[in-house]
């Protein structure tokens, strides 16, 4: 098949699934390669160029300015017009600038914050160049750019229902990272953006990296009301502010609330238990926010739930044992569970998993105090297997004896994706890996271990022996294996051709293999085969 044979919908297809520099080169295969290519590199231009820094051949102030440069060119004339009688006049706002392809069209997401920054590369650039004398005018190109892209965004969502643009702002102090002593903000009040405001009343998702400053809050608060997404990463200063703004969010689905400071946020606890029916997405860290949130209330809406335990000593284990006890009937639609926190917290974890028929992905991070906790690792395992038989992705810390996992591994016949996460503690899975590979289910696609494992080539041998007599096939293996030489190589090629070992893993893998030396490297290309 020629590249011109390709339907545009089937290049569409493939191009979604390549990597940034492959769809560079396919922009200059032809016109209508070029299109595809470009359409998915648009969806979001500026997240591209953060992606693709490693690989590209610009800077990063470059490839923003190559960005910003293209969506001022995208600008109506009219609008170009209006901007250029602020006294604001370079290239690309002349009228023969246009580019090949209505490029604004074709974003889906806006970051306005990234925009903006955009934009403060490209003045400062022109100040340099004394093509203009200040930037004094900045904020009236960045209004313009901002509420044409809004306009574009909009009205392709109109045309196509499947497309769910997100507007976003991400607000930090730029002075000081998370400090609350000094208040700033990157972004400019919204006040200070008179004619974005119609623009900003669309912002669907926004996250606040540090404090910032009240007044910041309240006049953003005035002006969006149908925020979809919120992420506080400090609160301490704007809790007040912040818990206002929460509870003025019609449509509100998602909150995130994260901070490594030991304070009790009390007044956004109380605004996400007004919110949290509706909520499809809670992330939280208790003690921060307490678990109290959940009494009384149905979660049917709630789909993820992530609790991260920071510190200890602002969330008892009285709280936990409460919260696992009496609210696993509100959460009947829970899909994927996230908990981290010390092993003593799970011990009513039985009865909250037995109401979890829906649960999919589940993720157990703890720690342990200086005394034998085994006990309590074997009945939360027992618990897992007995209540969780639906369960597609599993990540567990590493436990001291890897037995332990096998009663799971027995009753779990759906999981496909097993991770082992470091504990930094001393655990048997170095000798004991080969037995796991009697008892992995034979729908298990990806098998990952979190720290480099020493085991020799003999048991990497007998562990992908067992798997394969398992009938395990097109298996991944996220975990590197220290001292890794042509040996281990041979063996898991051999596991390759006979179908356990996933292809495409087995030279990605390779690839990234640390401990591999460039002579010892064999030709895939000739004796991999699938």
């Amino acid at each position: 098949m020629k590249e011109n044979d390709f339907t545009s919908e089937l290049l569409s297809e493939i191009f979604e699934n390549l990597q940034i520099p492959e769809l560079f080169k396919c922009i200059l295969v032809n016109k209508k390669w070029s299109a595809n290519a470009i359409r998915i590199l648009w969806k979001n231009p500026i997240e591209f160029i953060n992606l693709n820094l490693i690989n590209s051949k610009l800077s990063k102030d470059k490839s923003y300015l190559n960005i910003i440069s293209t969506m001022i060119k995208c600008l109506p004339f009219e609008i170009k017009i209006k901007i250029r009688t602020y006294g604001i006049n370079f290239d690309e706002l002349k009228e023969e600038s246009q580019p090949m392809f209505d490029y604004c069209s074709l974003i889906k997401k806006i970051s306005f914050d990234m925009i903006l920054n955009a934009i403060n590369i490209l003045f400062n650039s022109l100040v340099e160049k004394s093509i203009i004398k200040d930037q004094t005018c900045h904020y009236i190109v960045f209004q313009e750019i901002c509420n044409h892209l809004v306009d574009k965004c909009v009205i392709s969502n109109n045309r196509d229902k499947k497309i769910n643009p997100k507007f976003i702002l991400n607000a930090y102090n730029p002075k000081q990272i998370g400090s609350c002593n000094k208040r700033g903000s990157n972004f400019p009040l919204p006040s200070q953006l008179p004619q974005m405001k119609k623009s900003l009343s669309k912002l669907e998702k926004f996250n606040l990296n540090t404090c910032i400053q009240p007044r910041f809050i309240q006049e953003l608060d005035n002006i969006c009301k149908n925020i979809l997404s919120i992420g506080i990463y400090c609160g301490c200063c704007d809790e007040h502010y912040l818990a206002e703004f929460i509870k003025n969010q019609m449509n509100l689905r998602e909150i995130y609330v994260m901070s490594m400071n030991n304070f009790h946020l009390i007044k956004i606890s109380e605004a996400i238990k007004i919110k949290l029916e509706q909520l499809t997405s809670l992330t939280i860290s208790t003690g921060q926010i307490s678990l109290n949130i959940f009494n009384n209330k149905r979660c049917d809406q709630l789909i993820e739930l992530s609790i991260y335990n920071f510190c200890d000593q602002l969330a008892d284990i009285d709280e936990w044992n409460n919260f696992f006890r009496y609210n696993s009937i509100r959460f009947k639609n829970l899909k994927n569970l996230e908990i981290q926190c010390n092993i003593k917290n799970f011990k009513y974890m039985g009865i909250f998993l037995n109401e979890l028929s829906s649960l999919q992905k589940l993720e157990l991070a703890w720690s342990e105090d200086e005394e034998d906790n085994q006990d309590l690792i074997d009945e939360l395992f027992r618990n897992i297997a007995k209540y969780c038989s639906n369960l597609i992705q599993l990540e567990l810390s590493t436990p001291k004896f890897t037995q332990s996992l096998e009663i799971i591994l027995q009753l779990c016949k759906k999981l496909e994706y097993l991770n082992l996460l470091n504990t930094n503690k001393s655990n048997d899975l170095n000798e004991k890996i080969l037995l796991l590979g009697n008892y992995f289910p034979i729908s298990l696609k990806k098998f990952g271990v979190q720290f480099y494992l020493n085991i020799s080539k003999e048991k990497l041998e007998e562990f992908l022996n067992n798997c394969f007599m398992n009938g395990i096939r097109n298996l991944s293996l996220g975990f590197y294996i220290e001292e890794f030489s042509n040996d281990y190589e041979i063996i898991m090629m051999k596991y390759v051709k006979l179908g356990t070992l996933n292809n495409e893993f087995f030279k990605s893998w390779l690839e990234f293999m640390p401990f591999i030396h460039s002579r010892f490297r064999l030709d895939l290309r000739l004796k991999v085969r699938h």
